[in-house]
């Protein structure tokens, strides 16, 4: 009978412990599973945002690539743009040195053609002189023949005016029928400012010294020129 009280008074110390202990590992394992719980929730959790954000940086390097793409063909495109518009601006280089070469060969004989000119109205200036002296002396006048010529009339324009000699230089030649002796109208803004008569002609440009009527009247240079 004590012996049974004895073992009923043992049994309690080992059990409670034991229970407490057994307590405390339960929830210590529901705490750790728990844990765990919320871990992999977590991890799941970001590894959808990262599947998400991998297809948000998949898509904008699709997008990427296909602006890419675009902007190499617009690129191309414009490559040949630039090569195309450098052929056409040596072409058209080209064409400008080749009119600039024209033009200053034209200049040079124009300038040297005025420089016969003068040299000619030179002489014939002193030869008018020699022949006034001579007319004096003979008390003798020589008339010009007058031709009366039906053409129709021709349009050109000043290109020089001498003004120590009272000559123009006009753009009308040869090649345009004037003659020697040919009376020329000029004209500015179509009104009749003066005459001037053929003296010398070239190919393609003429000179005419202007009539005595007129030798008072500001002749320029791009005024209208009219065969008579």
């Amino acid at each position: 009978m004590v012996k049974l009280s004895q073992n009923l008074l043992v049994r309690p110390k080992v059990f409670w412990p034991s229970l407490i202990v057994l307590l405390i590992l339960s929830i210590s394992f529901f705490a750790l599973k728990e844990k765990e719980k919320r871990a992999r929730i977590d991890t799941q959790r970001r590894l959808t945002n990262t599947i998400a954000e991998k297809r948000v940086v998949e898509h904008k390097l699709e997008e990427t690539t296909i602006t890419k793409n675009t902007l190499q063909k617009e690129l191309g495109f414009e490559k040949e743009r630039v090569i195309t518009l450098g052929k056409e601006l040596n072409k058209k280089k080209r064409q400008i040195r080749l009119t600039l070469e024209k033009l200053e060969k034209e200049a040079t004989a124009r300038r040297e053609a005025e420089a016969q000119l003068i040299i000619a109205l030179k002489e014939k200036r002193t030869l008018e002189t020699k022949a006034m002296e001579l007319a004096k002396a003979t008390k003798t006048v020589e008339l010009e023949k007058i031709v009366v010529k039906i053409t129709p009339p021709l349009s050109g324009r000043v290109v020089t005016v001498n003004r120590e000699y009272d000559f123009i230089v006009a753009d009308l030649g040869r090649g345009d029928n004037i003659k020697l002796g040919e009376i020329l109208s000029v004209y500015r803004n179509d009104e009749f400012i003066g005459s001037a008569q053929v003296e010398r002609v070239e190919e393609s440009i003429c000179a005419a010294a202007i009539l005595p009527a007129w030798h008072d009247v500001e002749f320029n240079e791009n005024d209208t020129v009219r065969s008579t």
